[in-house]
């Protein structure tokens, strides 16, 4: 695990909050969040991010909602660098991997419709596929055990290939099963791309008209498209990067379609993210399905029917579905339980945009009776008069250290000698201890700490 020393802040043992926790009603928001709190709020998570761009830590647009109604909105950074066009609130962004809730549900209309089985064998739609035993649920749940396509670029001669390339290349090559179906959960854009194969075999459309006609119009998605690399670009239309502002080219493997290669805005997502509230597309009992596990994994992390899903320690849901294609990182997080929307769409590499724990915990509040935040005066710290301050030395802002020791070993050795640890500003004991890997009784035996200021941004100085 990491430690950053960037907008830093030293937790001194002794600080006691409280969270309390209350059992979740289906789709029923338990608790309101007052407007004085999501002003405070507020308040906190725009100079968390504006001090985030300004070090050029990240470059996207940013959306969170409560109840259905924007509370925060910001567009920061470039959609084309090279042309120097800004972003704005209608800049579109690849969804990558946010896709698949998209596809799943494409699935789950045409099953509403009498028109597909969850348990059918995909073998009834694609007679010649060459791997038996696995089903439309299956593929829903990543749990079908088939190989990845994106590992068999070398079977690929075309510049661009379809879904059907894909099925082509199994029937072909037979390229060695990950797995059993139906005896492990594995990740893999495989299942997505058969899927929507099976969208337009069954609807005898193309995928992208087929999403077109049944989620984006009903809903008033606009801005959102299926998109083809050969398509001339939109107005607003992003393009990707890596962390050095390199522009990130397509490749073969953008022509299929499922598994990624949707485009949106942070509004439109809200509008899809309201539509499961108002059961707009799929009926409840449907909408029940998607968000109940279909794996069981030890950590909590498990997969429905196109949702990643996460009962938190209060015992409320998450669920959501990130996405990382071509340098695009993206977030979109549901509480459900809570009605509260966290989505961040961001064109430049950087795997921070998906440390959401400062926003969740600021507007949520803690998740845990040890998962303490620091009270609204230690956010942006008032700098303390010490007494002979001693200085990092040797230690640039954004280094990164693997254990506690390296920070020790890189900071002058009076204060190498204390007992510290660094976090984030705005992190939690129990987000801390776990990036340890460490109880938290354990971490708050990590005490007798110095006397501690912050210079937001800078660095910190003990006495």
């Amino acid at each position: 695990m990491k430690y950053y020393l960037s907008i830093l802040l030293l937790i001194v043992s002794g600080i006691f909050l409280h969270a309390c926790a209350e059992s979740p009603d289906v789709e029923k928001v338990q608790d309101g969040i007052s407007d004085q709190h999501i002003r405070f709020a507020v308040d906190q998570i725009d100079n968390y991010y504006s001090d985030q761009y300004q070090r050029g830590k990240f470059n996207g647009n940013i959306l969170i909602a409560y109840k259905g109604e924007i509370i925060y909105q910001k567009s920061m950074g470039w959609a084309v660098k090279s042309s120097g066009e800004k972003l704005v609130n209608d800049s579109k962004f690849q969804l990558a991997s946010t896709s698949k809730p998209f596809t799943a549900t494409a699935i789950l209309l045409l099953y509403e419709k009498g028109k597909i089985g969850l348990d059918d064998d995909i073998r009834k739609y694609i007679s010649n596929f060459p791997y038996k035993g696995i089903t439309v649920r299956l593929l829903l749940s990543h749990q079908s055990g088939l190989p990845d396509y994106t590992d068999y670029k070398k079977y690929f001669k075309k510049k661009y290939i379809d879904n059907q390339d894909v099925i082509d290349m199994f029937v072909k090559y037979r390229p060695k099963i990950q797995s059993s179906p139906n005896t492990k959960f594995k990740y893999n854009n495989s299942n997505y791309v058969v899927l929507a194969l099976l969208v337009e075999k069954i609807s005898e459309l193309s995928f992208s008209d087929f999403v077109e006609e049944n989620i984006f119009k009903p809903l008033g998605m606009k801005n959102t498209w299926a998109w083809h690399p050969t398509q001339a670009k939109k107005e607003h239309q992003t393009y990707g990067y890596e962390g050095n502002w390199v522009l990130r080219q397509p490749d073969l493997f953008d022509g299929a379609l499922g598994d990624k290669g949707i485009y949106s805005t942070t509004e439109d997502l809200l509008k899809w993210d309201q539509s499961w509230y108002n059961h707009t597309l799929l009926k409840p009992s449907t909408i029940k399905m998607a968000y109940t596990p279909q794996t069981d994994n030890s950590d909590g992390n498990n997969y429905g029917l196109g949702w990643r899903m996460k009962t938190l320690e209060d015992g409320k849901r998450l669920i959501y579905h990130n996405g990382w294609w071509h340098d695009y990182n993206l977030v979109f997080k549901r509480f459900v339980d809570d009605s509260v929307t966290i989505i961040i769409l961001s064109n430049k590499l950087n795997m921070e945009v998906y440390h959401t724990d400062f926003v969740e915990n600021v507007l949520l509040g803690p998740r845990n009776p040890d998962e303490e935040i620091l009270p609204e005066k230690n956010y942006f710290a008032e700098r303390k008069k010490i007494d002979n301050p001693q200085p990092f030395t040797n230690v640039k802002d954004d280094n990164e250290f693997s254990t506690l020791e390296e920070i020790k070993n890189s900071v002058s050795q009076s204060i190498a000698q204390s007992k510290y640890y660094i976090v984030k500003r705005g992190d939690t004991l129990y987000n801390i201890a776990t990036r340890m890997n460490i109880t938290v009784d354990m971490l708050k035996n990590l005490n007798k700490l110095k006397t501690a200021t912050i210079f937001l941004g800078q660095r910190l100085i003990v006495n």
